[in-house]
């Protein structure tokens, strides 16, 4: 049997969560209302331009080969171990429904909404890069990130369309981007 001082105690924590929890639910502010509500405002999601094979159009990837696939994404500053490459069957949402270019990006009305929606739709795989270093490749004022995948890795098919990035930045920003791929030998 519980003691009637540890009774009491646990009988004030589970009214404690029921005041907070229908706090929440009929929007009274309390502490863990006020918690939830200042992680919403906090969670953040940005987009950048990026190419997968810098200077080809169409993005051939060859499935088999072992071999190195570089990527460009115009944001300075990501966690190296956030980074990952998802394929996808669904098409980059470009204009020219074309290649991304670094020198001349159409990523500007590509939201984070457009982006999340190509990720619901794949099966899970995914790619780690092996190397990511800063560098200034498209010759503005701020920095971009050289990012380097291996092909097996990536686990492309022949359906495939687009490679979708997701990745932290420095700050705690989720970071999204898109590019079209032509995946051979699959």
């Amino acid at each position: 049997m519980e003691s009637k001082r540890h009774a009491q105690s646990r009988r004030r924590v589970l009214k404690r969560g029921a005041l907070a929890t229908a706090g929440v639910a009929f929007g009274v502010p309390s502490l863990v209302g006020q918690a939830s509500a200042q992680d919403e405002t906090e969670d953040c999601c940005k987009t950048c331009w990026m190419d997968v094979k810098p200077g080809c159009c169409p993005n051939t990837v060859n499935a088999r080969a072992d071999e190195p696939v570089t990527v460009y994404i115009g944001w300075p500053n990501v966690k190296p171990e956030s980074v990952r490459l998802v394929p996808s069957s669904d098409r980059a949402p470009f204009e020219s429904r074309r290649c991304q270019k670094y020198r001349n990006p159409k990523w500007r009305d590509i939201s984070c909404a457009d982006i999340d929606g190509l990720l619901s739709e794949t099966d899970g795989r995914s790619a780690p890069a092996c190397r990511v270093k800063n560098e200034n490749v498209d010759g503005d004022a701020d920095g971009d990130t050289v990012l380097t995948f291996c092909s097996c890795d990536l686990e492309l098919c022949s359906s495939d369309r687009s490679l979708l990035l997701e990745a932290e930045t420095g700050s705690g920003c989720r970071l999204l981007a898109v590019d079209s791929v032509k995946p051979v030998n699959c």
